[in-house]
Parts: structure tokens; sequence; C-alpha cells
């Protein structure tokens, strides 16, 4: 405004302060003047840091304060006025709402930020995401500058409302002692700061939320006035006038340059710096632009019609409010040409393009949740959806156990199977820290979104990052895993620290293809002590093939206690199975740490027979560590069998299988690769896998007398990086060699046949003898040898394999055959000769038996030598 002072020019201002009042003295109404101008000049000072400590941001500075009485009069005049207090505090409210976007309005500047819950989550939200992104760490103590200065902006950003809400009543100390108000009287500051403080807080709020928190009037102050305070109305003046106020002033072109905003905010300045003053027809607020948006603009045209119809929003809900509680309305109900990109066009010009509502949208929301949130994601495995329910129920324990305090051990999750209703029902229940309506009709239904890494998070439960809250699910794609399993859903939730009757059922009864219902739901139907319940009708029975109990994974039917402990077996809450009317308990928190492990077998691999798994076997199970010493993983050496079946090893992330170990029995903790879960890398760091391996093979050599397993054992424990020992990993002539016994055989030899691709079996093309003459009288030839043909990873996919990813699919190239040919080259140090050609490899009876084979020889040796051993 021109000389700053204009705001003494409103309707407003001189329906309060200055025209003849019948209820109102003129000291009354000079009081209180006075008061609001006095207040004025140092918020002005306030404000005026805004740019500096959030640069790029429109402006916040006093003229926009002063603005605010032009916006309010505007939607007020001749409808709803204000007595002399209630424009003093009305225009105290309009001075603070803003005010601590700024440093200046924390008396102790970053350090008093820095004691903040907000700080202390965005700290954590950082840590976190640079973990997940392989950065370069983040000391929460030891902050670098430039991430103070990123943190800064937005802990203002969040905070601003919730500060403003203390600033009336707020002292700023000088170095002598000195301490100063914003607002100068005592008996005024006593009296009023509570209620401007509330309502320039509530700017930031619903509509229901002002009515809910305001609607009781302030009394008057009675040393100076007999007026009462109308607070809800105050608050709809404040918050409309601040929706409205987006004209040039607040973008004026040179400090767009000055600024060199960038992204979303230049965008913004795009915008406002175009609009004209708003003014009202009927009752409608209108918006012009000086200036056409030309087609490089668009973006910017198209946030001003988001933002304008937001406004309009504003505008409907406010009139709602105000004529539900009879009093007076404001003139303006509604922004013009609202709601259609072409109807605002006619006064918003849009030059050389048509603002035509074309955007990218997602017609069909069933068939993206199928392709993406079902079975195209996660396969045809029904039990996934049963794991990603318990995932949902650990966070939500997990989270109430962050922010109450409690013990690590504390929570649990229920799964039971019921017959109902003419069907059988899942149901899955958590006494975690459940479900506000705004997240149920929210992020539970916002595909792609994760509710816990959403700014609503740190909105609803201040802390929970600071704590420590490191959620499983990460995609938002979860939940709707629960209709691979059935289309009728009822979700049944209250947070923890809410009455129960504020608890909500949210039910689908045709999957995703029908509008879910929100209701209160019934008392005795929602989890105790808060928290929630997923119940889901299957469509398929669950002891039918295909079946939720007789999944594909499997190989046949299982029970639904041996499922749940299958699905989660190293889950830090405890999973509890309803049979009748008992819980029992399948797993509990850490303890697959002390797990047996024919125990620990049984839990991965559910069809198994428990009392399969037990016996008088030396366990060889032992823990394997991360880098700073946790225990991530208990693990024995097993080879896998030639023929398919059913793992006791997987690999699990935040406690939930992922995905199955080859060649290893037990449970690796891991990091997932994919969205879902169902590939993952094992935590433990190389030198404990190596030093684990180590200790599998002097176990394996010292208690099991199988030559071949050993040498099975042998390529495992190489692909770990571990010491094989004195395992047995190549068979000479007649008999089996550790790696000692073999560099003895290689100084006592200069010739030797090897085959690397496995024993020497029966040719039908090469061999005039019969198969099981062969198998029973094959006599393999002293200078010939064979290692196995054996895959030793312990994970193989797409992405290579672990712990080694560069091994060739060449089996000369195994661990074995790599440690055998080093042997040979360092025993034979004078030189090698090696060549690849056809070999008497052993006799059936009198007839020789020739392969092909690799020759190694040591350099100088003129001739074959079959009797060289």
């Amino acid at each position: 405004m021109a000389d700053g002072l204009d705001f003494r020019q409103t309707w407003l201002w001189n329906h309060a302060f200055v025209n003849p009042r019948t209820d109102s003295s003129t000291e009354e109404q000079e009081f209180f003047r006075n008061q609001f101008l006095a207040m004025r000049s140092k918020v002005a000072q306030l404000v005026d840091r805004i740019a500096v400590d959030m640069p790029g941001m429109t402006v916040h500075d006093i003229t926009h304060l002063d603005a605010l009485w032009e916006m309010a009069s505007l939607v007020a005049e001749g409808h709803v006025g204000v007595h002399p207090p209630e424009a003093f505090v009305l225009g105290a409210s309009i001075l603070l709402h803003d005010s601590a976007m700024s440093l200046g309005a924390y008396p102790g500047g970053v350090d008093d930020l820095k004691q903040t819950v907000a700080w202390q989550d965005s700290v954590a939200r950082l840590v976190l995401a640079a973990e997940e992104g392989a950065q370069d760490p983040i000391d929460p103590d030891h902050l670098p500058l430039e991430v103070v200065q990123r943190i800064v902006p937005d802990i203002l950003r969040r905070l601003h409302a919730e500060q403003a809400e203390v600033l009336a009543g707020q002292a700023w100390v000088t170095k002598d002692g000195e301490q100063i108000y914003l607002i100068d009287d005592p008996e005024v500051r006593h009296f009023y700061s509570e209620t401007i403080g509330r309502i320039a807080h509530s700017h930031w709020w619903s509509v229901q939320k002002v009515e809910d928190e305001l609607s009781q009037d302030l009394g008057a102050m009675a040393q100076r006035t007999s007026k009462i305070v109308d607070r809800v109305k105050l608050a709809c003046l404040l918050r409309i006038a601040d929706a409205i106020h987006l004209d040039s002033r607040r973008a004026p072109r040179f400090a767009r340059v000055l600024n060199r905003a960038s992204g979303i905010s230049d965008t913004h300045w795009a915008f406002q710096e175009r609009l004209a003053k708003p003014h009202v027809e009927l009752d409608a607020v209108v918006f012009t632009a000086g200036k056409a948006f030309g087609h490089g603009d668009a973006e910017a045209w198209w946030l001003a019609f988001d933002t304008l119809n937001a406004v309009d929003r504003e505008l409907h809900d406010v009139d709602l409010l105000l004529r539900n509680r009879g009093r007076e309305v404001l003139k303006a109900r509604r922004v013009k040409g609202a709601g259609s990109p072409e109807m605002l066009a006619r006064t918003v010009e849009a030059r050389g393009w048509r603002p035509v509502d074309a955007r990218l949208q997602v017609s069909d929301v069933p068939r993206i949740v199928e392709n993406l949130g079902g079975s195209k994601l996660y396969g045809d495995d029904p039990t996934v959806a049963l794991r990603e329910l318990i995932q949902n129920g650990a966070d939500a324990v997990q989270a109430r156990r962050r922010l109450e305090d409690r013990p690590s051990s504390w929570g649990a999750i229920v799964v039971a199977l019921e017959e109902r209703d003419g069907g059988c029902w899942l149901i899955v229940e958590d006494n975690g820290i459940g479900m506000s309506e705004m997240v149920l009709t929210g992020p539970l239904l916002d595909f792609g979104t994760s509710f816990w890494r959403s700014p609503l998070a740190m909105e609803e439960f201040p802390g929970l990052m600071a704590a420590g809250m490191q959620a499983i699910g990460r995609f938002g794609i979860g939940f709707f895993s629960t209709f691979m399993l059935g289309s009728e859903v009822k979700v049944y939730s209250r947070r923890a620290d809410r009455a129960r009757e504020d608890g909500r059922l949210l039910e689908f009864n045709g999957g995703t293809s029908m509008r879910p219902i929100l209701a209160p739901a019934n008392p005795k139907l929602l989890p105790i002590d808060g928290g929630t319940r997923v119940e889901v009708r299957l469509k398929k029975d669950p002891e039918s093939r295909g079946g939720l109990l007789h999944p594909g994974i499997y190989g046949g039917q299982i029970a639904i206690e041996r499922l749940v402990a299958a699905l989660a077996p190293s889950l830090s809450v405890e999973i509890k199975v309803l049979s009748g009317r008992k819980a029992v308990a399948v797993s509990s928190p850490g303890d697959w740490i002390d797990l047996t492990e024919a125990e620990i077998v049984g839990r991965l691999n559910p069809r198994r027979k428990l009392e399969d798994n037990k016996g008088n076997r030396q366990e060889f199970i032992r823990p394997m560590m991360d880098a700073s010493g946790e225990i991530v993983g208990r693990a024995f050496i097993e080879p896998d069998p030639y023929y398919w079946e059913a793992g006791g090893g997987w690999v699990t992330v935040s406690g939930l299988r992922a995905n199955r170990l080859r060649n290893v029995q037990g449970i690796l903790l891991g990091d997932a690769d994919t969205a879902s879960r169902d590939i993952a890398t094992p935590l433990v760091a190389p030198v404990a896998l190596a030093t684990w391996a180590t200790e599998q093979a002097q176990l394996v050599a010292d208690h099991i007398l199988n030559e071949e397993k050993q040498a099975k054992i042998a390529e495992i424990v190489l692909e770990c990086g571990g010491d094989i020992g004195d395992l047995k990993i190549i068979k000479c002539g007649v008999d089996w060699l550790s790696k000692q016994e073999f560099v003895e055989r290689l100084q006592s030899i200069s010739r030797l046949a090897i085959a690397f691709d496995g024993e020497f079996s029966f040719d039908e093309d090469k061999d005039d003898i019969h198969p099981k003459e062969f198998r029973m009288n094959f006599i393999q030839a002293d200078n010939a040898a064979y290692t196995l043909k054996f895959d030793g990873a312990i994970l193989k996919g797409n992405g290579g394999a672990w712990p080694k990813n560069d091994r060739a699919d060449n089996w000369s190239d195994s661990n074995v055959a790599t440690l055998i040919r080093s042997l040979i080259a360092e025993v034979w140090d004078n030189g090698v000769h090696q060549e690849r050609q056809e070999s008497i490899v052993g006799t059936v009876h009198s007839e020789e038996i020739c392969r092909i084979v690799h020759i190694f020889k040591k350099t100088g040796d003129e001739a074959d030598n079959d009797s060289d051993a």
C-alpha cells in the first residue's frame, strides 16, 4: 500500500475505530485502536525478517498484514461487523498469524528450533533418507550448515501457526534484562493474549476444528469494555482474508528477480504478480489478471486455478459454519469461475492456448490397483496378502511403542480364520497406534503413498520420527494386496489416544471398484485398547488348492499357525493365532535368536512335520553379524537337493519372509530390493560371513562323513569367502581328497586329467557296455579326477548371485575349480601346460573309458604317462 497505513481507510477499521458507535465510547475506540497501532509497529520489524529466513516466499511483510484489513472488509462490508475489542483482537491475530515464519519469533533463534519435536523429526527423516539412499551419513548432533539452512525454512513453515499462539504473551529479553512484549499494556496482554494466539493459530486448522475449539465466545474485559468477542467470527474473517489476498502486492516483479525463486515457489510468484485486487459481484469474489497468461505460463495459470478452487472451498465451508451458528454471514460465498477452467479463463485470461482440464488421470483405479498392488506385483501367492497385513500391524505396534515409550516386547498381532455369514473370514488385529478418520480416508487409500513417510505422519504423531520410527512399509501398496483374497473388506480402527466413540469402520463391499463406506464403529467390535482390525471375506476356500492354506509356494496344505510363523519368522512383535477363544502365541520378539536348529527349520518350512526336525545330530546353526556386531542371521550350511523342496532358509525383511535361501538353512536379516519385498540383500558383513563359513567348514569336517556332501559344502564355503579347512574337494582315483591331501598328491605326480563338470557317468555314444555294468563296475583311474558340478550361491536371481555376483555360468569357473587350478599352479611352480582333450579316465573290467577332460602337465614332461600317479 502506498503509505503503509491505507488499512485505516478500510470499512472494518472505520466501522470499529473511527465512526461513532452507539455501543462504544470514543475513549474505548481510541484505547483499542492505540493498542493495535503500538503492537503493529513492533510486529512490522518481526515480519521484515521473514524474507531473510524463508527466501523465495512471496511477500509476508507488514504490507501483507495491512492488506488483510482490506480483504476482510471486502467480504464483510454491510454484513459482518466488529466492535473495538473485536477489531483489536482481529487485528492482533492478523499481525501474528504469519509472524512466526521468522527466526525472530523464537527468542533463542535456531537453538529454540532445535529443541522442538519438529526439528528432531526432520533430522531423523534426513538421517533415514541418507541411509536408504546410500548417501554420506548425517550426524544429527553435528549438522553441516547447508543441512541446517535446508531444515530451518521447513520447520518455520510447519511451526509458524503453532508458535503464533504464544507470541502475544511472549517476552523478548534485552541484554540488560529488560522484557519486551508485542502488547504493551499488561492488563490487555493478560486478558486477550490467549484468544489472540488461538485465533492466529486457527488459520492453519480445518473449519471443523475452528468450530470445535473456538465456539465459546470470550466475555468482556471488565476494566475496559462491556463487549464479548465472537471468536469463531474473527477466525473466519482471518482465514478468508488471508486466503483471498493473492494479488500482485504479494509478488512484486522486481522482488521476484532479486529473490531468484525456483520451482513451485517461482510458479506462485508467476501467477500472483499478474492478479489484480479481487472484488465482489453479488455473492462471488472475482479475480482478474492484468496480463494474460501465455503458452509458457500455463503451469502458473493452473496453479492459480487450483489455488482459487481452494479459496472457493474455504468460502463455502465458512459460509456453512456461520449459517449453522445462526449469526452474521459474509457477503461472499464463492469464487467466480471456480471449478471450471473455461469459466475462470474469462476473468483470469489465457492467451494462445485453451485451459482444458486434460490432466493425466487414472480412470480405472481398480485395474491399476489390481495390476500394481495385487497379483501382478506379488504373483499368485495368497499368503503375501496376509504377510502385508501383519506388516501393517507391526508398524502400528512399533509406532505406539515409540510414542508411549513402551518396552520392545510390548504389543501383539492376532490372526484368526472365522466362519460366519456363510463364508470364511481372515482377521488380523493389532493393538498398535490406530488410525484417525483422516488417515483411514487419506493415506490408507492413496495408492503408492506410505503414511509413515508422509508429512501427515509428523502432524498426527509429532515426535514419532525422532523416537526412531522406521516403518517396514515404504511404498503405500501393501494394503491393496488384501483384495487378492477377497472383495469384501472391513477395517475397524481407533487411535490409541482417542475415546472409543471415535472409532471408525471403513467398509469395502465391492473391492476397489466401489466407493468404501465410512461409519462410526460399534465400540464392541473395536480393539479394546485401541488399534486396528482388518477383516476380509475369503473368495476361495482357504484349504482348497491355491487357497490361503494351500498355496503353491509351500507345495501343499498347511495349518494357519504354521503359515503365520513362516510368514513372519523373526518379527519384533508377538504374533498369536486365535484357536477357538484362546490366542496361542506362534512367535515372540527376538525368539528366533534362541530357537534350536530343528525349531528354526520347522518354523521356516511349515509343511515339514515337527518331529522330522528333531534328532540327535550335532547342531551346526551359528549366528552371523553385521558390521556393528549385531546378530543379523542364524543359519547352517545344507546343500540343496537336486529335487525341488520348500527349504528351511529365508531372508527376512524387518522380520517378514522375503526370498528363499539356497544351500543354507536358517534366517538372514536383509534389506528389501523391491517394492513387493520378494527380493532382499542380506545384512551380514562380508568378513562375518567368511568367519561363519569357516566355522561351518570345521563343523562339517569333524562330524559329517559323507565326502561328496563335504565337497558340495566346500563350494558353498568358498562362495562365502571362508576357509574350507579339511573338507574334501576333489576325487582323485578312488579317493576323495582335502586341500592338503591334494597338494601332497600333486607333489608326487606330473600329470593329471580333471573333469570340472561332475563325476564320470555312462555315455551311450561312447561306451559299448550296459549302463548298469558301468554303474556297478567303473573304476576311476589314479591319474583321473573330478570336481562336482554344484552351484554354491546362497541367492540367485536376475540381479546376479550372492555373495558373489561376478561368477560366469561356466562350471569350470566354480569356486572349487578355481581353487584346484591355483593349487596346481602353486605346487607345480616351474610351469604348467594345460589342454583339453580326450583321455582315459578309468575302466570297466578291462575296457578303457575315455572322456574329454582338462589335462594338466608339469612343464618339461615329454609324453603323457597314465602311470605317473
